[in-house]
């Protein structure tokens, strides 16, 4: 059954996910010396619509909204040339910077689930792909950069954080009022992210968790192993464990 009409969010929101997207691209272009002009305005454009095309090509959604209103490249582009004229003064701004792209995560994370959802998608995968679409920008900005995906190593909580959005818009999904779905939602977006500077929590590493397990394993099975081998050099010794000699045998 199709889904009513009036989900279709406002151009504005996805516009402004775009903007504060590529100028964090543009932010982490300025990290390294060696990118050009060209590098720069590549990586605020795959930071700011990264996400939606993955969104619409994993939705068949072709061309991508992105290539089909120029409104996404003009934002993109405005973006870039005001992060590379105050490049200085935004780098000094990460604190402030830092709430806004958090907002930008689960602004990303709302529209591909809404988006989703508008296909006729079920409730999980709508989920997935707005997860997908919080971070495919940092995606596409690592692998353009030579990176590894930094969601794949120990760090802040960002991926966990865009699914917190995408299943807190799913669940909320009625058919109407979606601003007030996605002000919900990207609030739960800061508040999962938020766990990574407050608490200093990062996202749990299996491979740490088994090597603990091995070693608390390890130091349990120690005494037992000593036992074993203190009675193995008794009867090496001919002692035995009930020896009457009186002495302790000879090694």
């Amino acid at each position: 059954m199709p889904l009513p009409d009036v989900l279709e969010l406002p151009l504005a929101i996805n516009l402004l996910a775009v903007f504060f997207g590529a100028l964090g691209g543009t932010l982490r272009a300025g990290e390294d010396e060696h990118t050009d002009l060209v590098g720069v305005f590549t990586l605020a454009a795959a930071m700011g619509f990264g996400g939606g095309l993955v969104r619409d090509l994993l939705l068949g959604n072709l061309p991508p909204a992105a290539f089909r209103d120029p409104s996404y490249l003009i934002v993109a582009a405005a973006a870039a040339g005001l992060g590379m004229l105050f490049l200085y003064y935004l780098r000094k701004l990460g604190p402030v910077l830092w709430p806004i792209d958090t907002i930008v995560i689960g602004l990303f994370a709302c529209v591909g689930t809404n988006a989703a959802l508008i296909a006729d998608l079920g409730m999980l995968p709508a989920i997935i792909i707005g997860t997908i679409a919080s971070v495919g920008g940092l995606i596409l900005s690592d692998l353009l950069q030579g990176r590894p995906s930094s969601i794949m190593y120990v760090g802040p909580p960002n991926a966990v954080a865009g699914l917190a959005g995408a299943v807190t818009y799913a669940l909320l999904y009625t058919g109407t009022r979606p601003l007030i779905s996605i002000g919900i939602a990207v609030i739960a977006t800061v508040l999962v992210r938020l766990t990574g500077p407050l608490f200093h929590m990062n996202v749990p590493q299996p491979r740490m968790r088994a090597y603990e397990l091995r070693l608390k394993r390890a130091g349990n099975l120690t005494p037992r192993r000593s036992a074993r081998n203190a009675r193995r050099v008794r009867r090496s010794a001919g002692g035995g464990i009930g020896s009457n000699s009186g002495t302790s045998p000879t090694l």
